[in-house]
């Protein structure tokens, strides 16, 4: 969460009220706390649920521990009632790009900025750039995050700041979404590049199926908008299952890491928390979802008896849960054993028949959308070790009862899927291959997300592989395979092997011309430590039998980024790319090339 959105007054309250009083005026203490920079940067990080990759990090500030002005609320309620807002938030900026830049932090800031700030008389542009340059850091590195805290009236002058902004390679987020004043609108006119969900929508998100369907439909109009949404003010390990089933993308809370000076480069220990998942392209599959092997279950009323539902159970043996649903609503599961486990005891007839069976609904039944993909609901079986394993998952479609998923059928989907994973995986590499590759390109273009896709060929691989047989050629397309698994984003792209010395790499990430030339100097780099110097230049036969001498190896790229409203299938995109190939290779020695098609002809 923002430091502007712990504050708890606003500017027309501090003027109503009279003078103002030593803590909110503009006194000598706030005056000299800005001028000698006496903040301190405490960093939150942001996380992807794919993968577990710190993204970027949210700078908080704090004042001298020993001043009224410590705690955000105080210290920005000062600055504000005072016409200091902009001043103070030069100061926060400079400390922040400061200690981040030290600290050598990986992803991207994100930095705190209050609308008020534009129509403060210490207002200037060009300050924050200053600050980067003198502290060497790139722009593109920094997001502003804007509050909705207070009235936003003026989105004219906003949306031109924002573009401004954006224009100098900064980045905009809209920070505790559905919070403050005119939320949809603030979205619709300034279309930002990241939208943080409030807490108030994360809060008991697990027990509360209104606060899902918001949470769902925020999602669904970010992805259309091709916004990123991140999930801020995670405390409970429910809610961050509940997230990860709705597809969040990036999320960020106290349990997670609070706030701290020196935060860690790298999340460790996060694999025991439910809901994170490994790199896309190990487990990938859009194949399957929980929709596709729900089973409808007959649901009893929360009101109902608990002896009736026992009886139900000793009626039938092959029952082994019931899922109760109140007016199309689900509240959760109710275990055969645990019910006739508590009725076998002595007095259990007296004490708990008449009780409604909602009393004995499994504090950990497991709930799910349609749309859950069954990896992430297998590991949701899985990775909970106080998880009932004979309690069905409770599935949902838009917050009404959809059915039940029973665990063991579930565990063979899984099974199965990776095997047929397995059967379309490159023996050599072990990357995803063919098929693999077109479902994930068909389900982003279904997803219209944007995506930019490079083939990596070799240059003159065939003539070296006669040369130096298979063995040292195998070698050349570990390497090459290790390369790209490497410099990918391991959250955001998919790396494939499609045959020989052939790979793809679909990049959502938004560098990935940076990672490209990575790949490419590391490559000559790479190539060159497997063969002896005096062997680097050789002999051999070119593709028309001519014998020639070679030099050392080369890598081409060629890069497409189709357009999803032209490109349909993976078939389109192929043309493509094959195209870009072409081009890259015409080009000659270590080289990129990105074509400017979008769309097939």
């Amino acid at each position: 969460m923002f430091h502007h959105a712990e504050m708890s007054a606003n500017l027309s309250s501090c003027l109503a009220n009279g003078p103002l009083s030593p803590v909110s005026a503009p006194s000598e203490a706030l005056q000299r706390l800005i001028d000698r920079k006496l903040l301190t940067p405490l960093f939150q990080p942001i996380i992807a649920l794919d993968g577990g990759r710190i993204v970027g990090y949210e700078a908080l500030i704090r004042g001298p521990e020993d001043s009224d002005l410590h705690s955000p609320a105080q210290l920005f309620d000062a600055a504000r009632c005072s016409q200091q807002l902009a001043a103070l938030e030069y100061a926060c900026r400079e400390v922040a790009c400061e200690a981040f830049v030290a600290q050598a932090l990986p992803g991207k800031l994100f930095l705190n900025m209050s609308p008020l700030s534009f129509t403060d008389r210490h207002y200037r542009e060009g300050v924050t750039r200053e600050i980067l340059t003198r502290v060497g850091l790139d722009p593109e590195r920094v997001v502003f995050e804007l509050t909705e805290r207070q009235p936003l009236d003026e989105f004219v002058s906003l949306r031109a700041a924002t573009d401004h902004f954006r224009h100098q390679g900064f980045a905009v987020a809209l920070d505790d979404l559905g919070a403050g004043y005119a939320g949809l609108r603030v979205w619709s006119e300034l279309n930002p590049d990241y939208v943080k969900i409030d807490r108030h929508f994360i809060s008991d998100i697990d027990a509360d199926p209104v606060k899902r369907e918001f949470v769902r439909a925020m999602l669904d109009i970010a992805n259309r908008l091709g916004n990123r949404v991140i999930a801020e003010g995670i405390e409970r390990e429910e809610e961050l299952r509940t997230l990860a089933a709705l597809g969040v993308e990036y999320v960020q809370g106290y349990l997670l890491l609070r706030p701290c000076s020196h935060p860690p480069k790298q999340m460790v220990g996060l694999e025991g928390l439910v809901g994170f998942r490994p790199r896309l392209h190990d487990t990938f599959t859009f194949r399957q979802r929980v929709g596709d092997i729900v089973q409808y279950a007959e649901a009893v009323e929360p009101t109902v008896s608990t002896l009736s539902v026992v009886e139900r159970f000793r009626a039938d043996q092959q029952l082994t849960c019931l899922p109760v649903v109140e007016e199309g609503r689900p509240l959760g599961m109710v275990s055969r054993s645990e019910l006739l486990n508590i009725f076998s005891h002595r007095y259990s007839y007296e004490l708990h028949a008449g009780k409604p069976i909602a009393t004995f609904i499994c504090k950990r039944t497991i709930r799910v959308d349609v749309d859950c993909e069954l990896k992430l609901a297998g590991q949701m079986v899985t990775e909970d070790p106080l998880q009932n394993l004979s309690v069905d998952l409770l599935v949902e479609r838009e917050g009404r009862y959809a059915g039940v998923v029973r665990v063991g059928r579930l565990l063979r989907c899984i099974t199965e899927e990776k095997m047929r994973l397995a059967r379309h995986s490159n023996p050599l590499t072990q990357l995803p291959g063919n098929v693999p590759l077109y479902e994930w390109i068909d389900q982003l273009l279904l997803d219209a997300r944007p995506f930019t896709v490079a083939y990596c060929d070799i240059n003159q691989f065939k003539p070296f592989n006669d040369a130096f047989g298979y063995g040292l050629g195998d070698d050349v397309i570990l390497m090459l395979g290790t390369l790209l698994v490497k410099h990918a984003h391991e959250a955001l792209d998919f790396v494939g092997h499609v045959g020989g010395d052939d790979f793809v790499v679909v990049f959502r990430s938004d560098d990935w011309r940076i990672r490209c030339q990575r790949i490419l100097a590391q490559f000559i780099e790479d190539a060159a430590d497997l063969m002896p110097p005096e062997q680097r230049d050789y002999w051999s036969h070119d593709r028309t039998g001519q014998r020639q001498r070679f030099g050392p190896l080369t890598l081409s790229i060629g890069c497409v980024t189709p357009d999803p409203v032209h490109c349909r299938t993976h078939h389109q995109v192929a043309q493509l790319l094959a195209e870009a190939k072409h081009s890259a290779k015409a080009q000659g020695g270590n080289s990129l090339f990105e074509s400017r098609r979008r769309q097939p002809t």
